[in-house]
């Protein structure tokens, strides 16, 4: 479930967090299309040379970043991710477990923030173009601190969400 589809959430946040799911969901599907149809066109390509496809590089570059930071993004929100949770899990619902879990999701946030940053500075400084298409690189960068941002949200909703649960307890 996600952090911000809580029940007891405003109405206004559920319908944001469903949206920001959709388009997370839509542009990686998009983007994961465009590869497959990119992959089967270079195939044909090369039995059939009837036009040169030089610039699909360039594509399947910017798609490919997309899908998996929007993907990363997507998985995010609903904690669907790979985790190694042995210790978590037999801590779970003991006073530790929920500090741990804290730990671990503020050393996360503290990891995005970087991550973030980064994205942001390389996406803020690109200042060259695809060579074949001339399209801006800072397009196929910002997809770092967008899924940054997106994860961030996400990490601060579920933070909020163990501090108000722990303090109902």
């Amino acid at each position: 479930m996600s952090p911000l589809a809580d029940p007891s959430s405003h109405g206004l946040l559920c319908r944001v967090d469903r949206i920001l799911a959709a388009a997370l969901r839509w542009v990686s599907t998009i983007c994961l299309a465009a590869l497959g149809v990119l992959v089967c066109a270079l195939v044909l390509v090369r039995f059939f040379p009837i036009v040169s496809l030089d610039w699909s590089d360039e594509i399947v570059e910017l798609a490919f970043a997309w899908m998996v930071f929007m993907g990363t993004a997507a998985v995010w929100r609903n904690y669907e991710h790979i985790t190694i949770d042995f210790i978590p899990q037999a801590l779970a619902a003991t006073r530790t477990g929920r500090v741990l879990e804290a730990v671990i999701s503020l050393l996360a946030l503290g990891f995005l923030s970087v991550f973030t940053w980064q994205g942001l500075r390389l996406t803020l400084h690109a200042q060259d173009t695809s060579p074949m298409l001339a399209l801006p690189r800072r397009w196929w960068y910002a997809s770092v601190p967008v899924s940054g941002v997106v994860m961030i949200g996400y990490s601060v909703s579920r933070l909020l969400r163990m501090v108000s649960t722990c303090r109902q307890t």
